[in-house]
């Protein structure tokens, strides 16, 4: 494999070239050259308007439905959809059947993920299939490779069960990443307290909910002196309750989930299910906190939440449906075309901040280093259906016109081009 990238702004804090406009030169998998301007045969070539590149983008949180829930996806199809969307990289969370709580299951999706451009750092459950009753071998899933630990949007309603998964994990330096949401006050609602809701007459589910388990897994986080993890929080309270928090010193880091960032309450009154999703999708003055929040650094990263589900789990009343939507595949570009984030945030966020919650290194835009590269553009781009190869469509972006594009993706000696 032989590519060239000319004139791209390069983002990579860790590289000498950083901001810098340059050409870059790769061959079999390592960049081999960067320089002002690079002649060379034989190559594929990689132009746009306003190219930028940078370190393969990371996903914080992508559900991967293999072994055993290949209905809705799969491993190929779900690295296809992080390369359409420009990233390398994703933190897969157990969406299979059984769930990813053995050394075995972790193993298998590590060895299955490793013939693909984009890399797949599965993280095990805390808890055996998810039930919330016995912990998993957290360890043992370690040595085997988990990235991490996670019951996926399940709450843990038995606090005595989370302080000792934090213990556990303090030794070893596990990382656990929590979704929280008191269930009797969430009582299996649909759409958020509020205006919308009323309007419609489903059941809701308050802000309160999460703002609630949110403060008791901090007390136990401050507890146990161990660290965590907080996903997808929505609202503008639980920006002030992390705020607080890791200015008294409390080891918590957290995401928000894109959709939570782009979209409101707004979406569900035509009772398009598509956007029915976890944490539900709240005001605008949320949405506006939560931008705040990112911008600020009290939320550390940006998740895609990526949820696929067939179409027999969406095509229903909204009562019935499932939650969850595809994000991955236009997740940069949404970014990137926001008036709320300039595109060294965007970078920053999605190559370098997301990979620092885990400790996975930055990689360098650097000569001698392996290629591993998100290219983008400032060009017209819109996702059609036929470009999800995933059984699921549950999309909003599919017809979406976006002004950016993520032209290729480079990583494991390989070289993925959106046509």
């Amino acid at each position: 494999m032989k590519v060239l990238i000319k004139s791209a702004k390069i983002y990579n804090s860790v590289s000498a070239f950083h901001l810098v406009t340059q050409d870059i030169l790769i061959e079999n998998g390592v960049i081999t050259a960067i320089k002002d301007s690079i002649k060379a045969d034989n190559c594929q070539l990689i132009e746009g308007k306003e190219l930028m590149a940078s370190a393969g983008w990371f996903d914080l949180y992508s559900v991967v439905r293999e072994p055993g829930n290949e209905v809705k996806d799969n491993i190929k199809t779900l690295s296809h959809s992080a390369q359409i969307g420009g990233f390398t990289g994703l933190v897969g969370v157990s969406g299979s059947k059984p769930s990813l709580y053995s050394k075995a299951q972790i193993e298998y999706v590590k060895n299955l993920s490793k013939e693909h451009l984009v890399n797949i750092h599965p993280v095990g459950t805390i808890t055996e299939k998810k039930e919330g009753k016995n912990i998993t071998e957290l360890f043992d899933l370690h040595q085997a490779g988990a990235l991490g630990f996670s019951d996926g949007k399940r709450h843990f309603k038995n606090p005595e069960l989370l302080k000792r998964a934090l213990l556990y994990v303090k030794p070893f330096g596990g990382k656990l990443m929590v979704y929280g949401e008191d269930t009797d006050l969430a009582d299996c609602g649909m759409v958020n307290e509020g205006v919308v809701g009323a309007t419609l007459g489903m059941k809701v589910r308050p802000a309160l909910a999460e703002e609630i388990a949110l403060k008791r897994n901090i007390d136990l986080v401050s507890y146990t002196d161990s660290s965590i993890h907080v996903q997808a929080i929505s609202s503008k309270n639980s920006v002030e309750i992390i705020k607080e928090a890791k200015e008294k010193g409390v080891k918590i880091t957290c995401d928000v989930n894109l959709a939570n960032l782009i979209f409101t309450d707004d979406q569900v009154e035509d009772f398009d299910t598509t956007y029915k999703v976890l944490p539900v999708l709240r005001t605008e003055e949320d949405r506006q906190a939560l931008i705040d929040g990112v911008n600020s650094g009290v939320i550390d990263g940006v998740s895609s939440g990526h949820t696929p589900q067939d179409n027999e789990s969406k095509a229903c009343e909204f009562d019935h449906a499932e939650f969850g939507m595809m994000t991955l595949e236009a997740m940069g570009v949404s970014l990137l075309d926001s008036a709320h984030f300039n595109a060294t945030s965007v970078q920053e966020l999605l190559s370098e901040k997301s990979r620092m919650i885990f400790g996975v290194a930055i990689p360098k835009i650097e000569v001698g280093e392996a290629a591993n590269l998100t290219v983008s553009s400032r060009q017209p781009w819109m996702l059609s259906k036929k470009d999800l190869l995933s059984i699921s469509k549950n999309s909003p972006f599919i017809g979406v016109n976006f002004n950016h594009k993520v032209e290729a993706v480079i990583n494991n000696n390989q070289l993925f081009m959106n046509q």
